[in-house]
């Protein structure tokens, strides 16, 4: 009874008055403040360690990480840690750590960063020709996870996923239409299946119109963009003021399919012959090089051949080059933006194809319109249309929010 009576006091001024350094709660504080101290200064790190750098006792550690779980403070997951596996502890980060993916004929890129396009960790993968969805959504799934792992990002903390495909997609984002270069992924409910896969929300656009969002993330739009992609096929994103156009049905900036010579001989892919796609593409100048050649050539042995300054593979740049340049000027009359960025393998050759790009849209255009026009490579590189993802995505999200 006496030991009653000296309690009541003590639990009375406990929960009036702020606890004071030789109480129980204000050591429990004190003791979680150096947990979570441990971990701002040390990052991900395993139990025995947060009771080495706190001086507290594992099962003091122990007890407190369940707590500051609870709260939503720290995450723990399962890894490896000093070469030793078992269960990491880290700070929990703000919901604004995403995934950038760009998807293509035969490659897959993911970043890992923030909406500000700040990219914390990179992985790149080469997939099949015509690869199919069952194979690559696993690849997809390894690059983020390797990926968020790379950049000490729990499972946990990411927020939502950016996904860039080429070809059009559905308004609602939910498929991929007929058109694109992924022959069997049209009409696949994308946004689901990646986004059941990964365990987070999926953001699906245009790769061309998350390329536009990557580049206006770090050039701006004020004056209007318009971004390039040329690969396998040529399309466009366009954005004005920071908003992407997007069109009726989403189709806006399909420039690969514009006429520009119908006597063209090779066949395009949608059925009709003319096709910017065949004459301008990075798979166009393979073609033209190994026909003139007389045998395969690959993007690597051509890239070599225009390093070496060879006649023939400078001729075919410059004439693929030149046909870009007089399809973006229709872009350039009708949008008159202050800079056109180019992204892929053929503008990652600087000026020996960027010089026939800017003669064939200087030919074709006003002059008062070539002269405000710049025409670049895009400064985000082959990262573009992924960090353009990760960045469309978060804003989307935020947006929503």
């Amino acid at each position: 009874m006496c030991c009653l009576v000296t309690l009541l006091p003590y639990v009375h001024a406990v929960s009036t008055r702020a606890p004071g350094p030789g109480s129980l709660a204000g050591l429990r504080r004190a003791n979680r403040d150096r947990v979570l101290g441990a971990l701002a200064d040390h990052g991900e790190v395993n139990q025995a360690t947060l009771a080495r750098e706190t001086g507290l006792s594992s099962a003091s550690v122990s007890g407190l990480v369940r707590t500051l779980v609870g709260e939503g403070a720290v995450v723990v997951r399962d890894g490896t840690a000093n070469g030793r596996r078992g269960r990491l502890v880290s700070l929990r980060r703000t919901a604004s750590a995403g995934v950038g993916i760009d998807l293509g004929r035969r490659h897959c890129r993911v970043v890992v960063g923030g909406a500000d396009g700040d990219v914390l960790a990179e992985a790149v993968a080469e997939l099949e020709d015509d690869h199919l969805p069952d194979d690559t959504l696993p690849v997809v799934d390894d690059l983020v996870r390797r990926c968020s792992e790379a950049a000490g990002v729990a499972p946990a903390e990411l927020a939502v996923a950016g996904l860039g495909v080429p070809g059009p997609v559905e308004p609602s984002g939910e498929r991929i239409t007929g058109g694109t270069i992924l022959r069997g992924w049209t009409d696949l409910p994308v946004r689901e299946t990646l986004g059941a896969a990964l365990g987070v929300p999926v953001f699906v656009d245009n790769d061309a119109n998350m390329g536009v969002v990557g580049v206006d993330s770090v050039l701006g739009s004020d004056s209007g963009l318009v971004f390039v992609k040329v690969g396998s096929g040529i399309g466009a994103g366009v954005a004005v003021g920071g908003r992407v156009v997007r069109g009726v049905t989403s189709m806006a900036g399909e420039i690969g399919h514009l006429p520009v010579d119908t006597r063209l001989p090779t066949m395009c892919r949608c059925g009709r012959r003319g096709c910017l796609e065949t004459a301008g593409s990075s798979g166009a100048v393979l073609a033209s090089l190994g026909a003139a050649l007389g045998r395969r050539v690959t993007m690597p042995e051509a890239l070599e051949l225009v390093a070496d300054r060879d006649p023939v593979a400078l001729a075919v740049l410059e004439d693929a080059g030149n046909v870009l340049g007089r399809a973006l000027a229709g872009l350039g009359m009708a949008l008159n933006p202050g800079v056109v960025a180019l992204a892929g393998a053929l503008p990652e050759l600087g000026e020996p194809y960027l010089e026939p790009v800017r003669t064939g849209f200087r030919q074709a255009v006003l002059p008062a319109i070539n002269d405000a026009t710049a025409v670049v490579v895009s400064p985000l590189g082959a990262r573009t249309v992924a960090v353009g993802a990760l960045v469309a995505a978060l804003r989307a999200t935020a947006a929503a929010a």
